[in-house]
């Protein structure tokens, strides 16, 4: 009786095993990566893109070697450029669910960010804070924000919407911009180095310089 039981084990478990050994052999058809007691490894699938790999979370991270093709200087058509639509439309969509927003418009230059917002906040100063901090966690750290709440303001940046670097005193346009805009609050400052809109010292003189030529 002992021996029948012993032997009946034996199969069940051979069995089992050879289940568990075809379910793990469809895991790694299906799933983009192969098993191993060790490790796990990445490959190519047919549309020559990389498969799962278990070993990266939600950062992204790249190396790159120096040498070879790395070593040659890249064309102006190689840099990379951001999207500041794209930018835009991230800053808008965050900050117009920031409470008490009921309209927001974005205006994104190459180091710029211009805001203009409605709300139903009695304390602005507090609001242009939460607003423009809304573009300061997404934009370059070189990036200036500037907020503005005045009726009309909306409609104003919408205007400047084509203005490129084409335009004829693109610049002064928008310097004439910013300095309508900080008329409203700002918020408080950024850090102990900079102001309000994340300017530094040495900035705001060059930016003042400029509004007066």
């Amino acid at each position: 009786m002992n021996k029948r039981f012993t032997a009946l084990m034996i199969l069940t478990f051979a069995l089992f095993t050879a289940a568990c050994s075809d379910d793990d052999t469809r895991k790694e058809t299906t799933s983009g990566y192969k098993f191993s007691n060790t490790s796990y490894k990445n490959y190519k699938n047919e549309n020559n893109t990389m498969g799962t790999d278990r070993r990266y979370g939600d950062f992204g991270f790249v190396r790159h070697e120096f040498k070879g093709e790395n070593r040659k200087p890249l064309t102006s058509n190689q840099i990379p450029k951001m999207d500041r639509q794209k930018l835009a439309d991230m800053i808008t969509d965050l900050a117009v669910r920031l409470p008490n927003i009921k309209d927001m418009a974005v205006l994104v230059t190459d180091e710029e960010v211009l805001m203009a917002y409605e709300t139903t906040s009695k304390n602005r100063i507090a609001m242009a804070d939460s607003v423009k901090r809304t573009a300061f966690s997404v934009v370059p750290r070189y990036y200036h924000v500037y907020v503005s709440d005045k009726k009309g303001m909306i409609g104003k940046l919408e205007q400047y919407r084509s203005v490129n670097y084409d335009t004829e005193n693109a610049e002064g346009i928008i310097d004439r911009l910013i300095a309508q805009m900080k008329k409203s609050p700002q918020g408080y400052k950024v850090s102990d180095g900079e102001n309000q809109n994340g300017e530094m010292k040495g900035e705001m003189h060059s930016k003042m310089n400029n509004m007066k030529r």
